[in-house]
């Protein structure tokens, strides 16, 4: 069997993932796992436990099942059986249960056949092991009704796990399931758990008597805490309860914790949140283990009763002798006794026992007392006298096997249904509705349920049983601790004795001896301290809190006081202010701090308000005096308040009893002279002047600023700007002006209209570009090459303006010129339509995407033009890939616009484009960054799709795809077949020019270098490919690669001097460079001695693949192909292979003439020569001669 267990356990998920409420998929995979297990074997265990853990044969046990043998009746003739599945644990995390159920649910089983119940049926009870597991719990279902006789019901189990597996398990057979001890409140879930009923009152029961009791002793301010997830619906229902009551306003509950403990470090700090907290009462939701851990740790705390009090919803075996069993060990390190005082006085509430009183059973007829001395001696009996008997499960087992047979004898007998209808969803349905209108008295009291219950929760409380709740009390000794304290039912409370809330100290109880609660005579423990430590106050939501630094409380106050002026407090908890020491004050109320006096005051008191200046002759150089320093002898001050000895009047700087001078290249500063910096002009004084193209703020003189371009810095004075311009440093214009090369100028209502006309051209732009994109004449594509190359060329120009070099007026208008080409607003009289540089920056970011949106919405206009007009898909992504090949150097530079930074000499970073954006520190370069992350993103994710557009077309374009070669026309369309990855490898090229100004934001140099190195890197994959369709476009994109690298080798002149460091790394750049060279020198070399060794000592005729640079065709695989292309050249006919000629490119045309003159000067037939090769004779010619 273990086997089978082990398989059930691991498919068990799977079969019960279903959805609950579609039955054919569970109901399949239930058969399907039923077909896992046709050997399964013993229904129920061959050896059980009695006390002490003693194995014994089972009473039942026959061959693999367990059947209740019952005397049979005479009165019982005709009988058709009706069979009972009782599934329980004979093991598992409660032990064996069912052992010590056997004898109630023999003496039921007996009683049913001797009574006047179903007459002409007889009642057999089969006994199945769930293990109270979940897997187990299936496969004992599954066993109990595929082996042996037709199982028309189930009692069944007492642990919630196995019970859902059931109750699921249940439903392939369609039959009543009547749980004897499952208490997990979402088992009451009707559409969930359709055939399931309870014999025992659910969780939200138990913890209902706890939350009566709290209202009861006018608890309000409570902690709940819960364990494992079988815990988790008890204080689920708790709070709901508190929950209505808030919501509804009748009691004002104060939830402090809502805590879950499952390991002992989540005890520890749970019991930390108590005290911390101040929650006096609190409710554990727990099983006994970890109660125990809890327990210990507010004992540790000194959280002891009466002061505290303990509520705790049973779970677990919460029997005598837990301080005992739990003590010492390592998640619970206290002793028995410390435990047991700690403990003393808690309150535990779980199900009620087998009620051993006069009262009848209601439909047995038997006695009470009398079932409950009858099972007591029988199941003592078990193992010679070891047998172990428990009266807090059993007598659920025994109501419920009395409930079905109840329920069946209404359905069979008064509403005269067949048996064989048992099984049916129907005759679930009624015996459901049976069960749900069924109240009697039982082994463990009043049984009735009901089909809704308050408090109602969701799901809904279906079957759930009214039931007895025994509340037990901590009050006796090790061993005996718990005593029987009161009943709790829907009715009330039944008092059995007085509530005793430390059993140290009996006067602390209230009396309940006489079944009710004498509330006037009791003594109630508070919910609260009842008087904070000094330095903190009461929170009914956070008990004793801390008062916050500047403030403090003595013992008593009920709020905390702030610190009075010339005081402070600069810790919590403070229980009074600290005076503010000599040489500071504090002129404020509540404050954690006490400022230093400034220098030029001082304070010598203490509590002072304020700060007295320095007299004459006395001067304060630093804060937080309590006096004054002297001038040196003979020398005095001019003033109040001076604050060096500087200001004791000498004819230089005094410095410590010295006059300092300062050289004219220095200035002076703190008693020392300090040189000059970048951008100032220092003159030995304690000012400077600033050099022109720098910037300085007035308040921050020597924090310089580097102005870009230089000219709108004039330098002199701090915080002066050419013209009107204002910003730091010197950036923008004021409002109502926008930026002209010449300085500021004012806005019109052209300089608005402009915009708008631009708007307006841009999107009638867009439609006449698609048709234009679309035409197809070849002339057509190349003019628009031509026209994508100069548009190209100009925003590398434009990129390469953001150098930062010192360009020539003469050169500079044409930077400026090629600045709007890379959607630099600024230049094109952005200001006028906002001042504020993100906005246009956004702007400059959005246009594109709105471009492809306004392509998107022409596409669906032109629906309603003539066919010939509409736009058609493949074009249309051919279009919009065309905007973003073409303006995709721009974007790159707009994207990277906000990472490219150049450094200030005061070591602030501010942007190329914006200079007084410093980066990652101005409020407006976030937007920015991340917007150009965001480009960035989708430009990389663009460039993606490109390449994979790259990798297919040949598959593509093989298959006759005409719809992708439409879409991607834009990408390979203008390049030779053979190199139609070159738009691809040629798009990032931008993006690298951009780069290459990000890199190197503090080295012009570099940048320039890092460009070259970039143009040089595509002009000769340019001219090694020479990927044009046209042989005019190859030419001209090479003398715009050659023309622009030459531009940059002459712009060279303009570059800043380097420093030091900069010149040592480009002198390491140029050693790696010659170290590269002679490398390649020696293996050229190698190569070659190689070749000579092969052909003149190994006499090998065939040539280097070195040589070659790659594979050589082989002649004799040439000539065979040549030949058999020849046949069949000559079968098409010459006026057939013309045509065939026409499909072919100008580059293929040439090839075949180099071809023909290559093989005709071989063969010597002049007639076939059409190149300049037939000036010449080939080696085999003169060979042959």
């Amino acid at each position: 069997m273990a086997w089978a267990h082990s398989l059930a356990r691991r498919f068990l998920p799977v079969f019960r993932s279903a959805p609950i409420m579609s039955s054919g998929p569970f109901q399949l995979r239930l058969l399907c796992l039923v077909a896992l297990f046709p050997s399964l074997v013993a229904l129920c265990p061959e050896t059980c436990t009695a006390s002490g853990g003693v194995q014994s044969p089972c009473r039942y046990y026959k061959d693999g099942n367990c059947t209740i043998d019952v005397v049979r009746s005479p009165n019982r003739v005709s009988v058709q059986d009706i069979n009972i599945a009782v599934i329980g644990p004979y093991h598992g995390s409660l032990g064996d249960k069912m052992t010590e159920t056997e004898p109630l649910l023999a003496m039921a089983a007996q009683e049913i056949e001797d009574s006047n119940f179903l007459p002409g049926y007889r009642v057999n009870v089969h006994l199945t092991n769930s293990g109270c597991e979940e897997a187990l719990g299936t496969v004992a279902t599954v066993e109990a009704f595929t082996r042996g006789p037709k199982k028309h019901a189930i009692v069944g189990c007492v642990c919630s796990t196995a019970c859902s597996a059931i109750s699921d398990a249940a439903r392939l057979f369609n039959v009543l399931s009547v749980s004897p001890g499952c208490e997990n409140p979402h088992l009451s879930d009707r559409t969930r758990y359709p055939y399931l009923t309870r014999m025992t009152p659910s969780d939200r029961f138990k913890v209902r008597p706890v939350y009566e009791l709290m209202k009861l002793f006018g608890f309000k301010r409570v902690g709940v805490m819960d364990g494992h997830e079988w815990t988790n619906g008890a204080k689920a229902s708790f709070l709901e309860l508190l929950q209505r009551d808030i919501d509804a306003g009748t009691y004002d509950w104060t939830i402090l914790l809502n805590r879950n403990v499952q390991t002992p470090e989540a005890a520890i700090s749970t019991a930390e949140e108590v005290l911390a907290r101040d929650s006096k009462i609190n409710l554990m939701v727990l099983p006994e283990f970890t109660a125990m851990w809890m327990m210990c740790q507010f004992y540790l705390r000194n959280m002891l009763p009466p002061d505290y009090v303990w509520f705790e919803a049973a779970f677990g075996n919460w029997v005598n002798g837990l301080p005992t069993t739990w003590a010492g060990r390592p998640e619970c390190p206290c002793t028995a006794e410390q435990l047991l005082r700690v403990s003393g006085g808690l309150i535990v509430i779980g199900r009620s026992p087998i009620q051993s009183t006069s009262a009848v059973h209601g439909l047995s007829g038997r006695v009470l007392s009398d079932i409950s001395d009858e099972y007591n001696l029988r199941c003592q009996q078990f193992a010679n006298g070891q047998g172990a008997c428990d009266d807090l499960f059993t007598g659920y087992f025994y109501d419920s096997l009395w409930h079905l047979a109840g329920m069946l004898h209404t359905y069979l007998i008064e509403q005269n249904n067949s048996l064989a209808s048992v099984g049916t969803v129907e005759s679930q349905q009624a015996l459901f509705n049976l069960s749900v209108h069924m109240d009697y008295m039982g082994l463990t009291g009043r049984v009735r349920q009901f089909n809704s219950i308050e408090p109602t929760t969701i799901p809904p409380s279906f079957g759930d049983r009214d039931g007895v709740q025994l509340i037990r009390q901590s009050q006796g000794g090790l061993g005996s601790e718990f005593v029987q304290l009161g009943l709790w039912t829907s009715d009330g409370f039944t008092w059995l004795r007085d509530v005793i809330w430390s059993p140290s100290d009996s006067s602390k109880r209230v009396p309940c001896s006489t079944e009710q609660c004498d509330l006037d005579d009791a003594w109630v423990p508070a919910d609260r301290i009842s008087q904070c430590y000094p330095g903190t106050v009461f929170s009914v939501q956070l008990g004793c809190v801390a008062c916050a630094p500047g403030r403090f409380a003595a013992a008593g106050m009920a709020e905390c006081q702030p610190c009075d002026a010339g005081t402070f407090a600069n810790d919590s908890s403070m229980a009074s202010c600290h005076p503010c020491s000599a040489g500071s004050y504090s002129n404020v109320l509540g404050a954690d701090s006490c400022e230093s006096c400034t220098p030029g005051f001082y304070a010598n008191d203490t509590s002072s308000t304020a700060c007295d200046t320095c007299p004459l002759g006395r001067y304060g150089p630093q804060k937080g005096l309590a006096e004054c320093e002297e001038c040196p002898p003979g020398r005095t001050t001019g003033f109040s308040a001076a604050i060096t000895e500087d200001a004791c009047q000498c004819q230089g700087h005094l410095y410590q009893g010295q006059c300092i001078v300062c050289p004219g290249t220095s200035r002076y500063e703190e008693g020392q002279c300090i040189g000059c910096g970048e951008g100032l002009i220092c003159n030995g004084s304690r000012t400077a002047d600033i050099v022109s193209g720098y910037f300085s703020e007035a308040t921050s003189p020597f924090s310089v600023y580097k102005c870009l371009p230089g000219k709108t810095c004039p330098g002199g004075l701090p915080g002066t700007c050419v013209d009107e311009i204002v910003g730091v440093p010197c950036t923008r214009c004021p409002d109502g002006k926008s930026w002209d090369t010449d300085g500021c100028e004012e806005c019109t209502a052209l300089s608005l209209a402009g915009w708008v006309f631009a708007a307006l051209f841009g999107m009638a732009s867009v439609p006449t570009l698609y048709y234009m994109m679309n035409m197809k004449q070849a002339s057509m594509m190349a003019t628009s090459c031509a026209l994508a190359m100069t548009v190209c060329m100009v925003q590398n120009i434009g990129i390469v303006g953001y150098i930062s070099f010192s360009w020539p007026s003469e050169l500079q208008w044409m930077f400026d010129l090629s600045i709007v080409f890379t959607l630099d607003l600024k230049a094109v009289g952005f200001d006028c339509v906002s001042s504020s540089p993100v906005s246009g920056y956004m702007i400059s970011s959005a246009m594109l995407p709105c471009a492809l949106v306004w392509l998107l919405i022409c596409n669906f206009l032109s629906r309603l033009l003539p066919t010939r007009w509409r736009f058609e898909s493949g074009k249309l992504i051919s279009t919009a890939g065309q905007f973003i090949q073409v303006t995709f150097t721009i974007y790159s530079k707009v994207a990277l616009s906000p990472m490219m930074c150049y450094t200030h000499p005061n070591g602030k970073s501010g942007m190329l484009e914006h200079n007084g954006i410093f980066c990652f520190e101005s409020e407006e370069h976030t937007p920015m960054f991340l917007v150009g992350l965001l480009l960035l993103g989708g430009m990389i994710s663009f460039y993606s799709l490109v390449i994979v557009a790259t990798i297919v077309a040949p598959k593509r374009a093989a298959a006759g795809d005409a719809w992708f070669l439409s879409a991607t026309r834009f990408l390979i369309s203008r390049f030779r077949t053979d190199s139609w990855w070159f738009g691809t490898f040629m798009l990032p090229r931008g993006l690298l020019l951009s780069l290459s100004i990000v890199a190197a934001g503090d080295s012009p140099y570099v940048q320039m270098l890092l460009i070259v190195s970039v143009m040089l890197g595509y002009m000769v994959m340019q001219l090694i490919s020479w990927p044009w369709k046209l042989p005019a476009l190859n030419a001209f994109d090479a003398l715009i690669s050659i023309s622009l690298i030459l531009m940059m080798a002459l712009l060279g002149a303009f570059a800043p001097v380097l420093n030091n460091d900069q010149q040592q790394r480009i002198t390491t750049a140029i050693f790696g460079i010659i170290f590269f060279l002679n490398v390649m020198v020696l293996g050229m070399l190698c190569v070659t001695a190689s070749v000579l060794i092969r052909v003149n000592v190994m006499g090998s005729t065939q040539q280097s693949v070195l040589l070659a640079l790659g594979k050589i065709p082989q002649p004799l695989v040439l000539g065979h192909k040549f030949l058999l292309l020849s046949g069949m050249v000559q079968e098409l006919g010459e006026e057939r292979f013309a045509k065939l000629l026409e499909n072919l490119s100008i580059y293929d045309h040439r090839m075949m003439t180099e071809v023909i003159t290559a093989v005709a000067s071989e063969v010597g037939e002049a007639g076939l020569l059409m190149s300049t090769r037939s000036q010449m004779l080939s080696t085999s010619s003169v060979l042959s001669k």
